[in-house]
């Protein structure tokens, strides 16, 4: 087991957990355009306060990073370091999630998206008052995971483990609801709701999801990023001296790992068979 890069072993774990949280039933009505408006901007705003905390948690990561000392004559000709690597890939992160912000409220602005919804019933938020708009238990756990993987108690590997696993499942997730999308009908050509036909073959959100969201949540440029994430996991992973510290920490990211799938398979929203 040991022997496997540490991003390897993870994604071998568990993988009826990761089915689960990849192929909901959410991701398959996504693709089809069927994610009506109202849970479409529930959905949405949770995701929101979910990246608004990425921010600190991102924050918190690069406060464990020491990158190395350097000889300004060499550095033409040297390699960037692990630490510089994990570096770049930290600040890409934030500069990333600055533009997703951005985009929701783009997004939301064009097809008439609420990102302050609540839910329109106990039912579905038995644990929020009613019209008050706040992270709901699994939003919530998900600010205590990053909070708790970027603590002092919590190594750089865990982080990164941590941001690695979130966006790869996030990743996946959407790759599904594209290939769903993939051989369901697309409404319209135009990309404005405004042009959509009021006809039973409108998308239920006005075509947000399928124009929009599942094409950048499951983009090339996504992919690549993932898979730096990757690398500079497994770099850092790597450096693990001696068999006792490998199993121990490898079995503390294998935790997280499934503590993610949990929380990923219940951050979808139920959806009602079309």
């Amino acid at each position: 087991m040991t022997s496997l890069p540490l991003t390897t072993l993870l994604t071998s774990t568990n993988p009826a957990g990761f089915e689960r949280a990849t192929k909901h039933a959410f991701l398959k009505a996504a693709g089809q355009g069927q994610v009506a408006t109202d849970k479409l901007s529930q959905w949405l705003a949770q995701d929101r306060l979910y990246a608004q905390a990425y921010v600190r948690f991102i924050g918190g990561l690069l406060s464990k990073l020491i990158l190395p000392p350097c000889n300004p004559d060499s550095i033409k000709y040297r390699t960037p370091s692990t630490e510089e690597r994990i570096f770049q890939i930290l600040v890409d992160s934030l500069n990333n999630i600055q533009r997703e912000l951005k985009f929701f409220d783009d997004v939301a602005m064009e097809y008439g998206l609420d990102l302050t919804a609540v839910a329109c019933s106990p039912k579905e938020e038995p644990f929020l008052a009613p019209g008050i708009f706040a992270p709901n238990p699994i939003t919530r756990a998900y600010i205590d995971l990053f909070m708790s993987a970027s603590s002092p108690g919590s190594t750089l590997l865990e982080g990164l483990t941590v941001l690695f696993a979130t966006e790869y499942v996030y990743l996946h997730a959407w790759k599904y609801a594209a290939s769903v999308m993939a051989t369901s009908p697309v409404t319209s050509i135009q990309p404005s709701p405004a042009s959509f036909s009021a006809g039973a073959e409108r998308d239920l959100d006005g075509g947000a999801l399928r124009r929009k969201f599942i094409p950048n949540w499951s983009s090339p440029e996504f992919q690549k990023y993932v898979d730096t994430l990757r690398d500079v996991t497994d770099e850092l992973a790597g450096r693990l001296k001696g068999a006792e510290e490998m199993e121990r920490v490898k079995g503390k990211c294998v935790g997280w790992w499934r503590h993610i799938l949990w929380l990923e398979e219940r951050f979808w929203p139920e959806v009602d068979a079309p």
